[in-house]
């Protein structure tokens, strides 16, 4: 037995010397048995207070294995997710069956059980086996890692029933954790097809507010210690009504846009109110909204119709996008808020570069409570209304939205569970990992959050200040606002480069076009076998892609139009899976790659006219 473990850990040293360490120092006697099966093979039996538990059948666990692989059709995956390694026979049944490149992640929790495993049984040839990768008591970061150029796969997963048993909520959360970061992957390549150019479109049209507007990070370290309240449009916000009205004079009030309306109807103007969506219908959150006071702080990619329904102040954040980046060398710094995918964690930044203490959110319920969506009296509520058809009415498109992802049930702040989903459970995942101690939830229900305190409002204690909120702000953004002379410097030195710009462009789309058509002849020689005029047409690339290098700025502008192009071939996306040949491979790649950068010069030659046609106008 002392053989067969030496081997075993020796095969973990050569792929993971810190893992080997872990199991080697795992002492797996107080927690499980290890039995003969009928068969004769080794058999975990984990003691529990409730009962033993045999981890794998009794009678033979090979045959056993053999039937749980056998439900699936493994050949079809790329990537097989197991929960549970037990004593290995389910993974050796799998070896044998999946594809000789397909990638096998195991999940197990516990190292004693891994340690267990290579006492007992000859493992080395699974643990060696470079399609095999084993995380023991993985966290979020670990699988992320692991999943990372894997999330365009094909996925499998598989749970080792045993295994679940032993722990059933602990391997489901690392499920999740695993679904999630594939259905990110997934949301992350679809939204960078459907909004990089709304992106840059929208920068492009906004460009005279962007540089006749206030920067976000004049209100940055100027309210420290001062409480602010979050107000998100979560089905519970209306109880939070009276004492966000109550705490108005000695807090700053930021909503975020969906909120927007309903404070309107309480007669509550907040100080501050978060967009950052690109699309339209978010612009219409604004429209018929009578503030005067409120500032709207604006993420540069907003819709431009945000700025024609919102007549009020307005304020600019800037944003990790390379074009705003362009923008703000020559206008300076907007200040960047923090993204988690949620408007809410938009604004959660603000208060935080405020200097605010404490932070405290309401309507932050990140489920669907009482059966709800969103609160009622939201802009949404209007638009359904207004779309309201005997076969489409507002009743369905709650349901819709309760059931566009699969439901989870999770611990309420009151309740005992809240239906929520994956989506959400991103955002409840990011506001946890945050631990901040100034982070209060005062939602009235909803999806309890890990590591965030949550107070009844009536219990927070915090100090009144005696400055006045609205007398600050307004002094602020007076001094903050650009002079007409510093706008038309900016608008002179945008349009110098603008004009520089489009002239590269008309460049760039001649060189591509020759790569284009080099690269669909590399191709036709290597399926031909036609090596002789290989390296010549490589050479020939080599020397545009050179060329190219050299119209930094314009590069960087047009890569923001193909970003799920190339997110796509660097995540292992395969042009074409009949395709065997790693040199045929990656010359369809390049293909692909050159048909979407002469797309994206061509788009970025519209976007750069138009924004010297705006700029030319000021």
């Amino acid at each position: 037995m002392e053989n067969i473990f030496k081997k075993n850990i020796g095969a973990i040293v050569k792929r993971n010397k810190s893992l080997a360490e872990i199991v080697s120092n795992a002492d797996y006697t107080p927690y499980v048995d290890v039995l003969q099966a009928k068969s004769g093979d080794p058999v975990p039996v984990v003691k529990k207070e409730s009962g033993n538990l045999s981890v794998h059948s009794k009678f033979d666990p090979v045959k056993e294995a053999q039937r749980l692989i056998d439900e699936f059709n493994v050949t079809q995956y790329d990537c097989i997710v197991v929960s549970g390694f037990g004593f290995g026979y389910h993974i050796e049944c799998l070896l044998q069956k999946v594809k000789k490149d397909a990638t096998i992640l195991i999940m197990e929790q516990f190292p004693w059980m891994v340690a267990a495993a290579i006492a007992h049984r000859d493992l080395h040839h699974v643990l060696n086996d470079t399609r095999v990768i084993l995380l023991v008591n993985p966290d979020e970061e670990a699988i992320a890692i692991h999943m990372k150029g894997r999330s365009s796969y094909k996925t499998l997963f598989i749970t080792h029933r045993g295994s679940f048993q032993i722990n059933p909520e602990h391997y489901t959360n690392l499920q999740r954790i695993a679904k999630a970061y594939i259905s990110t992957k997934e949301v992350n390549i679809a939204t960078l097809a459907k909004f990089e150019k709304l992106w840059t479109s929208n920068i492009a049209r906004n460009i005279r507010q962007i540089i006749s507007s206030p920067p976000a990070s004049s209100f940055f370290d100027r309210f420290s210690n001062i409480p602010a309240i979050i107000v998100n449009a979560g089905p519970t916000l209306t109880q939070s009504i009276p004492h966000i009205q109550k705490c108005y004079d000695s807090s700053i009030i930021i909503a975020v846009d969906t909120s927007l309306k309903v404070l309107e109807h309480y007669g509550i103007e907040p100080h501050f109110c978060i967009t950052v969506d690109p699309q339209l219908i978010n612009a219409r959150y604004f429209e018929g909204i009578h503030f005067s006071k409120t500032i709207l702080i604006a993420d540069p990619m907003v819709h431009p119709s945000t700025f024609l329904f919102y007549t009020g102040r307005k304020a600019i954040t800037g944003v990790a996008f390379e074009m705003m980046k362009w923008i703000e060398e020559i206008t300076g710094s907007y200040g960047t808020l923090r993204y988690g995918g949620s408007v809410s964690t938009n604004a959660y930044d603000f208060a935080k570069r405020l200097g605010a203490h404490p932070i405290i959110m309401v309507g932050q319920d990140l489920a669907f409570t009482n059966g709800l969506a969103h609160v009622k009296g939201a802009y949404l509520d209007d638009h359904i209304y207004f779309r309201n058809y005997r076969t489409y009415t507002v009743e369905m498109f709650n349901r819709f939205q309760l059931t566009a992802l699969p439901k989870i049930l999770v611990k309420g702040i009151k309740s005992r569970f809240v239906h929520t989903n994956q989506k959400m459970m991103i955002f409840i995942s990011w506001f946890g990992r945050l631990n901040d101690q100034s982070l209060i939830n005062a939602t009235y229900d909803g999806a309890y959050i890990d590591n965030v305190a949550h107070k009844k409002f009536e219990d927070i204690a915090y100090h009144k200040y005696g400055i006045d909120l609205w007398h600050a702000i307004d002094e602020i953004y007076k001094s903050a606002v650009p002079e007409s002379a510093t706008i038309t410097l900016h608008s002179e030195h945008l349009l110098t480069q603008l004009h520089e710009m489009l002239h590269q462009t008309e460049s760039m789309n001649t060189m591509l076009s020759r790569a284009i058509h080099f690269s669909e002849e590399l191709i036709h020689n290597i399926q031909n076998k036609k090596t002789q005029a290989i390296p010549s047409l490589v050479k020939k690339l080599d020397d545009i892609d050179k060329k190219l290098t050299d119209f930094s700025v314009t590069r960087n502008l047009v890569g923001l139009t193909i970003q799920h192009i190339i997110h796509t071939v660097t995540e292992g996306y395969e042009i074409d899976e009949a395709v065997t040949s790693e040199q045929e491979k990656v010359a369809l790649k390049s293909l692909y790659l050159y048909k979407g950068l002469l797309e994206g010069v061509q788009y970025s030659s519209r976007v750069i006219k138009n924004m010297i046609v705006l700029l030319q106008q000021l």
